[in-house]
């Protein structure tokens, strides 16, 4: 990829082996998929397989800070000013009966997450209408614009909307030109929502590498070979504190989630911001320092995380060089990261029928042959089961379709194995931060399941064995045709 020179050992870029052997050996590199650090140009990459640092990877809520960046190039070539009103650039998408006081929302208000607007507007069964802006534009404002802070991802859809309005095309393709192509991206995949237009607030797919390249472009203030690609003004307010996010009465308290916001970027501590996705997607700039850190991943504890990367970046920047067998010993080590398969011995698989906890979570398992297993998992909560075949010795390659419309499918690697009388099904998500992890032990009359989850609630629940004659309970509902799913 053009751009960035690629190292082969952090000392290249001025930093300590030492610091990365470190954050690979303790718990802070747990859930990890990838990781770039990135220098005056340079850039120092590893990956735990199966994910890898070039390929693209959901980046989540850390999309916001590319709606910004568009946001700040169209106010740059003069089609959107920060006082423009949504109101007004949005005028056709807001509903009958719509609250007066969205005359004084303006983009800078997106941008801050400062809308003011009911906080029902974020409500997730939003997304399941055809007209999302119409949608979100229903709810009252319920605070003073500029002066409440509220987490909102669909106020950076509509921040999206209005980019879209005055320039023509989708937020993506108004930035390839402008951003991705110069910075050796490319055309990237960015999700849509049912009209067409982007997520905005979710949805971008990037691989850990380009992300990198857009870190470079920060720590360059906007500046990429000789091209200014972000206007000048545009760093120094995106940047800068916009709204105060401290809560008194959180519990615990993580100073990067409360040392403020700025337009679609995280203020964090020692003058570091970031943008971040759920589950540790990370681009955590230090522009005292000239240096930038980049991760991919796939975790539940992000401020544990964030503690972590903090450590990790200090200790690059504090510790003494490493030595020729340090950094040999990264290379190794490096070389090595990957995700464990399950245990297997060989067993034949078991427990094949349907199963129901008292909660009402559903679980199905066929195993037409030792070597395959097809899992149905549904939560509670769920319309649908999740549905996943796994093999063994060689994982199967699946898909993963979303429960959002209009989202891409995600593939999947399902193994599972079979030792001391105990099964252990894996199906990882290879460019995106969810996975799932079954143990499960037979019990008179069904089957003690442990759930290790990413994107899904954990825990250990009793299934009794259902939709049998004599069995009890409620027969669950037929999976989805075998024929649908890859």
């Amino acid at each position: 990829m053009p751009g960035l020179r690629h190292v082969s050992h952090p000392e290249a870029l001025g930093l300590s082996s030492r610091a990365v052997l470190r954050f690979l050996k303790s718990r802070g590199g747990a859930g990890l998929h990838s990781l770039a650090l990135v220098r005056d140009g340079k850039a120092y990459s590893l990956s735990v397989a199966p994910w890898r640092a070039d390929t693209p990877h959901t980046l989540y809520s850390l999309s916001k800070s590319l709606v910004s960046m568009a946001a700040g190039i169209a106010v740059g070539e003069g089609l959107l000013s920060y006082d423009d009103r949504v109101s007004e650039v949005l005028a056709d998408c807001l509903p009958t009966g719509h609250d007066p006081r969205l005359r004084e929302v303006t983009l800078r208000h997106l941008l801050s997450m400062t809308s003011g607007l009911d906080e029902r507007s974020e409500l997730r069964s939003l997304r399941e209408q055809r007209d999302w802006a119409r949608a979100f534009l229903s709810y009252p404002v319920t605070h003073e614009p500029g002066a409440h802070f509220h987490y909102n991802s669909h106020g950076t859809y509509l921040l999206g909307r209005m980019v879209s309005r005055r320039c023509g095309e989708s937020v993506r393709d108004y930035l390839t030109p402008r951003l991705f192509l110069p910075l050796g991206i490319g055309k990237p995949q960015w999700d849509c929502c049912p009209k067409g237009y982007n997520i905005g607030g979710t949805g971008l797919h990037l691989s850990c590498l380009q992300l990198a390249h857009v870190a470079q472009l920060l720590l360059f203030d906007g500046v990429w070979e000789g091209k200014r690609l972000l206007p000048e003004d545009y760093l120094p307010q995106a940047t800068a504190r916009q709204a105060d996010t401290f809560d008194p009465g959180a519990s615990p308290h993580w100073p990067d989630w409360e040392s403020g916001y700025g337009w679609q970027f995280w203020l964090g501590p020692k003058g570091r911001y970031r943008g971040g996705g759920i589950h540790g997607q990370v681009m955590l700039v230090d522009r005292g320092s000239n240096l930038a850190l980049c991760v991919t991943a796939g975790l539940n504890r992000e401020g544990t995380q964030m503690s972590a990367l903090h450590g990790l970046m200090d200790g690059l920047l504090a510790l003494p060089p490493g030595n020729a067998a340090e950094q040999a010993e990264l290379e190794r080590l490096a070389g090595s990261l990957s995700e464990p398969p399950p245990p297997d011995d060989g067993e034949p698989p078991f427990g094949e029928g349907s199963y129901e906890a008292a909660d009402g979570r559903l679980l199905r398992l066929e195993t037409p042959d030792d070597g395959t297993l097809r899992l149905f998992y549904q939560p509670p909560e769920k319309a649908t089961p999740y549905a996943f075949v796994l093999s063994r010795p060689e994982a199967h390659r699946g898909a993963f379709r979303t429960p959002a419309a209009f989202e891409r499918p995600q593939p999947t690697l399902g193994r599972f194995g079979v030792r001391g009388g105990e099964m252990f099904a894996q199906v990882l998500l290879t460019e995106a931060a969810f996975r799932f992890d079954f143990h499960l032990q037979p019990v008179p009359g069904g089957l003690r399941v442990r759930l290790r989850a990413v994107g899904e609630k954990s825990g250990t629940f009793m299934f009794g064995r259902t939709g049998e004659e004599g069995a009890g309970g409620r027969r669950p509902p037929d999976p989805p045709a075998w024929d649908s799913i890859p």
